[in-house]
């Protein structure tokens, strides 16, 4: 069975001149103001990605249309640049397509350390392009830097702007070097409304600096802090909002409430992983 649903779309032979017309005011305006919509941009299906690590037998991810990303963290990068005998060993991870997402949280890009961080990414990012050059790289949360009270105007107008003079100042530097846009999306306080605000402000802030680059939104069914899996419908808006604005989505997890270097027990009637089969059997995704 097909597995990929293209998003619907009005073809081209069908626009009418006042169609026609509107799209181009409608792109003279995104240009002249920097201000972009805040949903897909291509045409492209909707793409599930998983990063899934789980305590006990589990569904067949691939079988229900997901892709594993693989993530290289400092545990195979280290601490610093990246030597070319790093880089390998990150390339070697366990890959099952071309996408590999780089996550170092300790580079930081805020502060005075913002252009030595920014220095070390493009480094980084430009080693792996010289050792694979059809590896697609994308930062997990620096484009933008993920954001909450400031992008959903809680600390006002000049808090927000200053937000996003930092994207578009890091975007800058490092937008050349990636092929893709990672935001995460995950999940801090138990307001559904107020988590629609925040991830409706971070994804159109990544679509304003993306250049047209696909973005695909970190998710993780837990709650940041108690580690408490999200009820059903918490969990399903969270997937609904990505679909409706992004390009796709990365589920990442899970971290065992005992411990945080276990994974989670897996348990198939939790709320949260039925909410993703409803969402699954939506996009026409499950066998």
């Amino acid at each position: 069975m097909r597995i990929s649903v293209a998003k619907k779309f009005v073809s081209s032979q069908h626009w009418t001149p006042g169609i026609m017309f509107f799209k181009a005011v409608c792109c003279i305006v995104c240009l002249l103001t920097g201000e972009w919509p805040a949903t897909a941009q291509t045409q492209a299906p909707f793409k599930l990605f998983e990063a899934l690590t789980v305590d006990g037998d589990h569904p067949d991810f691939r079988s229900l249309g997901f892709e594993h990303l693989t993530i290289a963290s400092p545990h195979v990068l280290g601490r610093d640049v990246p030597d070319a005998g790093q880089v390998q060993k990150a390339l070697a991870l366990p890959r099952s397509n071309e996408y590999l997402a780089i996550d170092i949280e300790t580079w930081l890009l805020t502060g005075p350390d913002q252009a030595s961080s920014i220095a070390k990414f493009q480094k980084t990012l430009s080693a792996f392009r010289k050792a694979d050059p059809s590896v697609k790289l994308g930062l997990y949360s620096m484009l933008p830097y993920r954001d909450y009270w400031r992008a959903i105007g809680h600390q006002g107008p000049a808090a927000l702007d200053e937000w996003k003079q930092h994207n578009t100042t890091v975007a800058s530097s490092l937008l050349p070097y990636v092929d893709e846009l990672f935001p995460s999306l995950y999940t801090f306080y138990g307001d559904k409304d107020a988590w629609v605000t925040y991830a409706e402000a971070n994804i159109k802030e990544a679509r304003r600096i993306s250049q047209g680059k696909p973005i695909y939104c970190f998710l993780w069914p837990q709650l940041h802090k108690t580690l408490a899996f999200l009820p059903g419908d918490y969990w399903y808006t969270e997937l609904e909002t990505c679909r409706r604005l992004a390009d796709g989505i990365v589920i990442w997890g899970t971290i065992g409430q005992n411990s945080p270097y276990r994974p989670a027990k897996w348990d198939e009637k939790a709320e949260w992983w039925q909410a993703t089969l409803k969402f699954l059997s939506e996009l026409d995704r499950t066998p």
